[in-house]
C-alpha cells in the first residue's frame, strides 16, 4: 500500500462487483462501519471507479526526496531485524519492556524502553513519544554503541543529540537502538 515510502494517495476500499444487491450491501456496510467511528462527510463509494483511481500508488515516489529516505530507513530496519541475533527470534524470552523518562503531569513516562537479548547479544530500543527532547540516565550495564537513531540527519532528522556521560538525550518522536557488543557482556 506504499507505506514503506510514504505514499500520499489514500488506500480506500474498492470493489468491482456485478451483482446490484451485493454492491448495495457493500455500500451500506461501509456507511455503517464509517458511522461507528464518527466519520464526517460522504463515505467513499467502494464501487465508484474514482475510489479506485484515488487509491492507485505512484511507485516513482520511492526514488525521490523524503520518500526515498523513508524507504531506505525501512530497509535499514529490516536489515537489522534480519541480521542481529537479538532481533531474529520472535521468542519473548530475553524481552523486557518498561516506561522510562521523567514523569509528565499525570505521571506518564514518555519513553518506552525495550530490552532484547539472546546469549551475548543484547539491544536496548528506546522510543521517545514526547513532542520534546527527553533526557534519561544512560543504561548502567553498558558500554553501549548506537546502531540507529531515527533523528539522525541520514533519515532527514535534526541530527542525533550529542553524547553525554551523565544522560542520554532523545529527540522528540524518535527511536534509538543501542547494542552491547558481545565482548562487553559478562
Amino acid at each position: 500500500m506504499g507505506e514503506e515510502y510514504g505514499e500520499a494517495a489514500p488506500f480506500q476500499y474498492f470493489v468491482s462487483h456485478g451483482d446490484p444487491d451485493l454492491i448495495e450491501a457493500v455500500r451500506r456496510g461501509r456507511r455503517e462501519e464509517f458511522a461507528s467511528f464518527g466519520w464526517a462527510g460522504e463515505v467513499p463509494d467502494p464501487q465508484d471507479e474514482a475510489t479506485f483511481l484515488r487509491s492507485k500508488l505512484d511507485h516513482r515516489l520511492a526514488e525521490r526526496g523524503r520518500h526515498k529516505t523513508l524507504r531506505a530507513f525501512y530497509k535499514h530496519l529490516l536489515g537489522l531485524r534480519a541480521t542481529h541475533p537479538a532481533l531474529r527470534t520472535p521468542a519473548r524470552d530475553g524481552l523486557d519492556a518498561s516506561a522510562a523518562g521523567p514523569p509528565g503531569a499525570e505521571g506518564e513516562r514518555p519513553v518506552l524502553e525495550v530490552r532484547r537479548g539472546t546469549g551475548a547479544h543484547r539491544l536496548i530500543l528506546l522510543f521517545n513519544f514526547a513532542e520534546h527532547r527527553v533526557e534519561i540516565p544512560p543504561p548502567g550495564d553498558g558500554p553501549w554503541t548506537s546502531l540507529l537513531d531515527s533523528s539522525d540527519a541520514a533519515w532527514d532528522g535534526p541530527g542525533a543529540p550529542p553524547a553525554q556521560a551523565v544522560s542520554l538525550a532523545l529527540n522528540p518522536r524518535s527511536a534509538v537502538v543501542l547494542e552491547a557488543k558481545p565482548e562487553w557482556v559478562r
